[in-house]
C-alpha cells in the first residue's frame, strides 16, 4: 500500500521530463517520415497559395486551373520581355554618358561696391 498522499501531486523529476520529451520528439520524426506528400503539377508555377495549401494539408495534390496557369505563364513572359528591353536600353544610355562632355566655365562676377545703410539712424 502506498503512503498517504504519495505520488499523486508530486512534480516530475528532470529525468522524467527529458524522457517524455525524447519520446515526443522521436514519435514526431517518425510521423513525418511516414507522411505521404501530394504531387505538385506545374512545378515551375508555384505561388504563395501553393505554399499555404502545402502547409495546411501536405497530402493534397496541388493543381492549377487552366485559367490560372495561362495567366501565370503570361506574367512570366511579359516580365522576361520587359527585362530584355531594359537590358537593351541600358547599354545605349551608357555609350552616351561615356563620351567626354565639354565642361562649362562658370562666369565670375567682379565684386561691386555696395553702400550700406544704417537702419538705426532712420528709426
Amino acid at each position: 500500500m502506498a503512503p498517504p498522499g504519495g505520488k499523486i501531486n508530486r512534480p516530475r523529476t528532470e529525468l522524467k521530463k527529458k524522457l517524455f520529451k525524447r519520446r515526443r520528439v522521436l514519435s514526431r520524426d517518425r510521423r513525418r517520415k511516414r507522411q505521404v506528400v501530394g504531387a505538385v503539377i506545374d512545378e515551375g508555377l508555384t505561388t504563395k497559395h501553393h505554399l499555404k495549401k502545402r502547409a495546411s494539408s501536405a497530402r493534397a495534390n496541388i493543381t492549377l486551373s487552366g485559367k490560372k496557369r495561362r495567366k501565370l505563364l503570361q506574367q512570366i513572359r511579359l516580365a522576361q520581355k520587359e527585362k530584355a528591353a531594359m537590358e537593351v536600353e541600358a547599354p545605349s544610355k551608357s555609350t552616351r554618358t561615356s563620351q567626354p562632355q565639354p565642361k562649362q566655365q562658370k562666369k565670375i562676377k567682379a565684386p561691386q561696391d555696395v553702400a550700406m545703410e544704417d537702419l538705426e539712424d532712420k528709426s
